[in-house]
């Protein structure tokens, strides 16, 4: 008998295995990297795996990026319902879907226990844009045959871009994973919604 518990996880499975073996897809020779100095407003939307501690589950989200401050909606890993995160880097705020809100230590405290894992909040839209932080120390991911993959390695997390692809005249990542230890996140970004340089 299939549980609710286990089908999430088999749905996890199925959107962590999705592109697995996908090769780097480049993007038009007129994108440019992001500058996240100059892209400080954008919106993401699409899909979220997360598997940490041996439990998985997946479910959506809709990330807004104003200027220093993430507002990111979730909605399904890990039981997680519907959580809204709000942070600048080193503040944070967290909501349930039941409107309670949490900031400060207890935020990172509840976060943490609904995920399973700390996430790198200061470094992850950075990343979603496909671009180390800049205040850390970023280093290349090596392939098995020595050759850099898309990707780098920073606090600890492996990041690596699975495709690319222009929008907006910029070069973002559609398909993304970090991994540490033994927890991985998967973003599948289906929607994005910026500026034209």
């Amino acid at each position: 008998m299939i549980t609710p518990r286990s089908l999430l996880g088999l749905l996890a499975a199925s959107l962590l295995a999705t592109g697995c073996a996908t090769t780097v897809v480049g993007p038009g020779a007129g994108a440019r990297v992001a500058d996240p100095g100059t892209l400080t407003q954008w919106t993401a939307k699409g899909r979220i795996a997360l598997v940490a501690q041996g439990q998985g589950g997946s479910g959506s989200f809709v990330w807004q990026q104003r200027s220093e401050r993430t507002e990111l909606m979730v909605r399904g890993p890990l039981g997680a319902g519907g959580l809204q995160v709000i942070t600048d880097g080193e503040s944070l705020e967290l909501a349930d879907s039941s409107g309670q809100p949490l900031d400060g230590a207890a935020a990172r405290a509840e976060l943490e226990r609904r995920l399973g894992v700390a996430l790198p909040l200061a470094e992850l839209r950075y990343w979603m844009l496909g671009v180390p932080a800049p205040q850390e120390t970023a280093g290349p991911v090596e392939k098995p045959d020595g050759a850099t993959a898309s990707g780098f390695i920073q606090r600890g997390w492996t990041v690596s871009y699975e495709t690319l692809g222009e929008q907006a005249g910029w070069r973002l990542p559609s398909r993304l994973n970090a991994t540490t230890g033994n927890t991985r996140v998967r973003i599948v970004v289906d929607d994005w919604m910026l500026p034209t340089p």
